[in-house]
């Protein structure tokens, strides 16, 4: 009988432990996902589709997928990661080339890229017109534009110039300076035939920045917006080189003068071989332009194998690095666009790992660094510059109110 209590005793106990494992064993944990949204657009006949493949930081192809053009795609790969390598591939129908992009540690949600796409900018109606300038003074070096800025040709003669040109309906505004009577003038098109006084051309302004030492090739150019944002607004105000002064660097109307944005664009090389290119927009003409007198990275690494960079104190937004081979029968470019944050990579053991669909059987062993182009965006991160950039809806021109990019060629 006592025999017969423990062996109940000891399948109870048993049974009530094995209800206790079941109760306090843990519930197996969601499996996490990456969902992201994604358009590529082309205007390129015979273009299908792209190639589009997403790694994490260490390489490991995480989606390998080619899905159409000109369509919005919604993705999930499994993933506790917000941020992957993003890459498209693709080949253009009309020259079989090789286009590849490759964006290191981004969210690519909600992205909206374009590759030789006509259909950025709504279309505008114009039509040929014509305007001419009586009593101006005889002198060909003038500078003349509109808001479609898209070249004109015209005379002169003693005192009349008379150009033709192609005017935005339903209402166009000209533009002419004369550099070296320091005299502007407005004109606002309504028809396809102007005549206007150039008596009462107003005086313009100039103005001199303050450059660094030993830079070579300075030049500058001058657009503004008669409404801010839009592009189909912008008028070319001054170009210097299309008539270059030593005196100066800028001859302009007076602010504002009906814009609301000017938008100034200057560059130069420095000592070292770098081309600088700044970018300043304002609601005057920006007077003050921070030039550096050199670089902001040095190339430590530039091999195929193997590459790496350094930056000084004044650290970029991003960077991105070209890469190209021509041979007989490739024609291949690459970009990579990086934070600062990553210094080094290695682009073929990268490429190599992708297992490229569209590269099948393609020997790009022979990519090279051709160029290394350091972009510094005033209150934008690398991430937050590639979400405006890649998203036509909220790409806003000027948006940034200041630019800078740092150029090496190798």
């Amino acid at each position: 009988m006592r025999i017969k209590l423990l062996a109940s005793f000891f399948f109870v106990c048993t049974f009530l432990s094995c209800d206790s494992d079941k109760d306090t064993a843990p519930a197996p944990e969601p499996v996490k996902t990456f969902d992201f949204s994604f358009r590529y657009d082309t205007s390129l006949e015979g273009a299908k589709d792209y190639e589009l493949i997403l790694s994490d930081k260490e390489g490991k192809v995480l989606l390998d997928t080619l899905i159409a053009f000109n369509a919005n795609h919604n993705l999930r790969i499994k993933s506790a990661d917000t941020k992957h390598n993003l890459t498209t591939i693709l080949i253009d129908p009309t020259n079989n080339r090789y286009w590849m992009e490759t964006f290191v540690q981004v969210n690519p949600h909600k992205w909206h890229l374009q590759y030789r796409y006509d259909g950025s900018r709504n279309p505008v109606e114009f039509e040929k017109a014509e305007i001419t300038y009586t009593n101006i003074p005889f002198d060909r070096d003038f500078h003349f534009s509109s808001r479609l800025n898209g070249g004109y040709a015209g005379s002169l003669s003693s005192n009349t110039l008379e150009l033709s040109f192609n005017r935005l309906l339903l209402r166009d505004q000209a533009y002419i300076m004369l550099p070296s009577h320091g005299k502007y003038l407005f004109t606002e098109i309504t028809s396809s035939q102007t005549t206007v006084d150039f008596t009462k051309a107003g005086n313009t302004e100039k103005l001199k920045y303050s450059k660094p030492a030993n830079i070579t090739n300075f030049s500058t150019v001058l657009d503004g917006f008669t409404k801010a944002g839009d592009y189909t607004s912008r008028i070319s105000l001054y170009s210097s080189s299309r008539i270059p002064y030593q005196e100066y660097d800028l001859q302009y109307p007076p602010s504002p003068n009906g814009f609301e944005d000017f938008n100034v664009t200057a560059s130069y090389t420095d000592a070292g071989g770098y081309y600088h290119q700044y970018q300043q927009v304002g609601k005057s003409v920006p007077t003050e332009i921070d030039f550096a007198p050199t670089s902001d990275f040095s190339v430590t690494k530039q091999g195929f194998e193997d590459f790496a960079i350094t930056f000084t104190d004044d650290k970029p937004s991003m960077y991105k690095t070209y890469w190209s081979v021509y041979e007989t029968g490739l024609d291949l470019s690459w970009n990579i666009y990086s934070s600062p944050d990553k210094s080094s990579y290695q682009p073929k053991s990268f490429l190599e790992g992708l297992k490229s669909k569209k590269l099948t059987g393609v020997d790009f062993s022979a990519l090279e660094l051709k160029t290394v182009t350091s972009s510094k965006f005033e209150g934008y991160t690398y991430q937050e510059y590639l979400d405006l950039k890649a998203n036509p809806g909220l790409y806003i021109y000027n948006a940034v109110k200041k630019s800078r990019w740092i150029n090496k060629a190798f």
